[in-house]
């Protein structure tokens, strides 16, 4: 899932498929760094520039039925990391989800607060 922000921003740099590959990878614990209270910072590539030149995103990973993409920037953006404003916004995020059962989260995604991966799909669009 991610969120109706990182949605927003994501969707003209990042395909579909590459945030599944993304989610699947950090369910097998596979991600640059965990920075603690369910946060992790994963990296995701990006069509022709693979992860090093892709995004960085800081991810939701607690929650037992789904992952929450929940903030994301380029690499080529300005500053070297997440601002410490934006990890404590993303450990308060997490901890809102981190205990949602599936229909807790169809909720959210039917209030546009959330978005779901459609992985089935596979959706290459950006």
């Amino acid at each position: 899932m991610k969120t109706k922000t990182f949605d927003r921003w994501a969707k003209k740099i990042v395909a579909t498929s590459a945030l599944c590959n993304a989610a699947r990878e950090i369910d097998l614990g596979i991600y640059e760094a965990d920075l603690g209270d369910g946060i992790c910072k994963k990296r995701v590539p990006i069509a022709g520039q693979g992860k090093s030149g892709g995004i960085r995103t800081l991810v939701a990973k607690k929650n037992k039925d789904a992952i929450v993409f929940i903030v994301g920037r380029e690499k080529s953006s300005p500053g070297s990391d997440f601002t410490d404003r934006e990890q404590e916004a993303a450990t308060v995020i997490s901890k809102s989800f981190e205990k949602a059962d599936i229909p807790k989260l169809r909720e959210l995604a039917s209030f546009g607060i959330l978005k779901e991966l459609n992985c089935d799909e596979q959706e290459n669009s950006y």
